[in-house]
């Protein structure tokens, strides 16, 4: 191996893996972003939730100014006038008609119109509510996929690092070979290229790694806030759970999806507003209260009146007839909105459980076969190295890396499907979470190696508990 002790490919492999080490330490000092502070963390600051809450408060404005319609008004009113009096006016000396009232009015009765309004409003305020708690969930499952992206791109590199690994050490013995005269310049080339390819692998996985994180800051609001260290959840029970019937599914989402829920509210809103349109013309009764002084005394003005009065329009132009099509219009698009929405709640939730499905049976039973054959292949390269027969592990150890990967990716795909299917019925989805997993220690006569998952997942620190059963006695190391 050109004379390299065994540390020195220990340690090539392990490139990516200190910055998971020093993470860990910071996993250890409360510094590690978990799973659950991800899907806990306030969202009053992303941009998406933001635009739902100002809608909401546009709804609550003017459920605000539609109930304001009972309450009482007060006005002042008043005239400077300059006039030339008529022959027969009392006073013909008088050259100016000033006034100064005041005026109170309060609408006693409509007719029904001013509730149709309250309620439709209302229904307003509630669909706005729901849209914003929709928005919540869908901000939060897109916080989960990130944070999963994340630990995907950080096994990513893991995996490619090693590739790398292993890659570097057969160039490097061809080079040996070739300076021995065993190797000719074709063979050189090919292993070149082979280490070239993982090495540009390596190098977009690790800048993978930095743009996963860099999205899951935006998604939480925090762009200047890059998270480090991220603590992989435990997610294994997921495999055993088993999905509700589709048919209990769909009555519950049909009942309980906050879109749909937000939907059906401004369809009532919507009829509300169009039995209101439809009393367009029908009478107002009010009092009113006037006070008034006048400069010019004449004899219908009165200093106070009081009365109350009714108002009935008698012709609109028009108006009437315009609102109830513009209500029935908007009646109609939320009837279509809800049938389109009830449709592709029901093919959500069909392939959401036949993905489940899939995942918690193939998937679960391909990636065992994976696990399976990279611990075998492990053991038969291990063996063939300890009888040496074999100068090196060869790719047993990107082989386990890779079977951990594809553990991880099936699942946390498992894991965002479940979670979609509690949106889907409006349910949180932090019920996915469980407790952090337990610290590795691997112990020898002299040294103590501490490991807190930090980047990777528990099933990487298992694999490497694995290997290092293997490869660490015989460097003087027991468990």
């Amino acid at each position: 191996m050109n004379g390299k002790p065994l540390f020195f490919w220990l340690g090539l492999m392990g490139a990516g893996f200190g910055l998971g080490s020093n993470l860990s330490l910071a996993a250890q000092n409360g510094g590690a972003l978990t799973l659950q502070s991800v899907l806990t963390a306030p969202l009053t600051q992303q941009y998406g939730v933001m635009g739902a809450a100002a809608d909401l408060a546009d709804a609550k404005a003017n459920q605000a100014l539609v109930d304001s319609w009972y309450d009482p008004t007060v006005s002042v009113h008043g005239h400077l006038r300059a006039i030339e009096p008529s022959q027969a006016a009392t006073d013909p000396n008088t050259r100016y008609d000033n006034a100064l009232g005041i005026s109170a009015r309060q609408r006693l009765y409509d007719f029904g119109r001013q509730s149709l309004r309250s309620e439709a409003a209302k229904s307003g305020v509630t669909g706005a509510e729901l849209t914003v708690f929709s928005v919540e969930q869908q901000q939060r499952l897109a916080l989960l996929k990130a944070f999963f992206a994340v630990l995907l791109a950080d096994q990513t590199y893991t995996l490619q690092n090693e590739r790398m690994a292993v890659d570097f050490v057969r160039l490097d013995k061809a080079k040996d070979r070739q300076e021995l005269g065993l190797a000719s310049e074709y063979d050189l080339a090919v292993l070149q290229r082979a280490y070239e390819e993982v090495s540009f692998a390596r190098a977009r996985a690790d800048v993978e790694r930095r743009l996963t994180r860099r999205q899951l800051a935006e998604l939480l609001g925090t762009p200047d806030q890059i998270p480090a260290t991220l603590a992989p959840p435990k997610l294994a029970a997921l495999a055993t759970q088993k999905p509700p019937e589709f048919e209990s599914i769909i009555k519950n989402l049909l009942a309980d999806n906050p879109g749909l829920q937000a939907l059906r509210a401004g369809y009532r809103a919507s009829e509300q507003s169009l039995k209101a349109a439809r009393d367009h013309n029908a009478p107002t009764i009010y009092a009113e209260v006037n006070g008034d002084y006048y400069q010019r005394e004449l004899g219908s003005r009165d200093p106070l009146r009081a009365g109350v009065y009714i108002d009935f329009p008698l012709y609109d132009g028009g108006a009437r007839d315009a609102s109830i099509g513009k209500a029935q219009a908007a009646r109609m698009r939320l009837a279509a909105k809800i049938a389109e929405r009830e449709a592709a709640l029901r093919e959500a939730a069909a392939s959401t459980l036949e993905l489940i499905e899939v995942y918690r049976t193939a998937a679960t039973r391909r990636v065992k076969a994976l696990e399976h054959y990279s611990d075998l292949n492990f053991t038969r390269k291990q063996t063939l190295y300890q009888m040496e027969k074999a100068t090196d592990l060869g790719d047993a150890m990107a082989e386990e890396s890779a079977a951990q990967l594809e553990r991880m990716r099936a699942t946390y795909a498992l894991a965002t499907y479940w979670a979609q299917l509690a949106l889907l019925q409006g349910e949180p989805i932090d019920r996915l979470l469980t407790p952090a997993p337990a610290r590795l220690y691997l112990r020898s006569p002299n040294h103590e190696f501490f490991c807190c998952p930090s980047f990777y997942s528990w099933a990487f620190f298992d694999g490497l508990a694995r290997r290092a059963r293997c490869f660490l006695p015989a460097l003087g190391f027991s468990r």
